[in-house]
């Protein structure tokens, strides 16, 4: 009975990979995006406080005060990366760098960082933004103040991340792996879509 879970998992894998991992990353996003939200409501000066003392006075995230279309999108886009991007990306990786050499797991970890460190999170801010309400010229100028930061913080996650994931974690389960990271990551990318939106409003 203790090995079930396992095996369900390991038939998912098999099976339905791309569904179990969409469903594991939609569900990370929308976590990340509601935690992101009670941050922004104990803190002045994001959207989701507007003064000091509203900021203190609210000690979590209430559901009736969520904003869902916002968490929707935060759960569409872990869906999306998680399901889509990262399997891909990944299989892509081994297949231009096999095996787990120390040459092979840096130049992975280096090019998974320049692709999905730059157009991936670029992607998934202007989307939160643009979800937001933001039009595309206020999403440019937001990733032209917002990117270098997100750049910084990429290489003192996911540098460190991928290269033990490349060389210890297989890649069927690396999705997933990534995705419990990634609850991090949707916080902090979250956060700074929205702060930045606050900021300029």
């Amino acid at each position: 009975p203790d090995r079930q879970p396992m095996r369900w998992l390991d038939r998912s894998l098999r099976r339905r990979p791309q569904l179990l991992h969409g469903s594991i990353g939609g569900t990370l996003g929308a976590c990340g995006d509601a935690i992101a939200q009670t941050i922004e409501r104990r803190r002045p000066g994001t959207a989701g406080a507007a003064t000091a003392g509203e900021a203190t006075a609210q000690p979590a995230l209430e559901l009736g005060s969520m904003d869902v279309r916002r968490a929707a999108g935060a759960a569409a886009l872990g869906a999306f990366f998680s399901g889509l991007v990262y399997p891909r990306v990944y299989a892509v990786l081994d297949a231009r760098w096999p095996g787990t050499t120390a040459r092979a797991v840096c130049s992975k970890t280096a090019a998974d960082i320049a692709l999905l460190g730059t157009v991936g999170n670029s992607f998934s801010i202007g989307c939160r933004l643009r979800i937001g309400g933001e039009q595309l010229p206020e999403v440019l100028v937001a990733l032209r103040d917002t990117m270098p930061a997100v750049l910084l913080n990429e290489l003192r996650v996911w540098l460190p991340y991928n290269l033990l994931a490349f060389r210890l974690v297989p890649t069927p389960v690396r999705p997933a792996t990534t995705s419990l990271v990634t609850l991090c990551w949707q916080v902090y990318i979250s956060w700074t879509a929205h702060h930045h939106q606050a900021r300029v409003a």
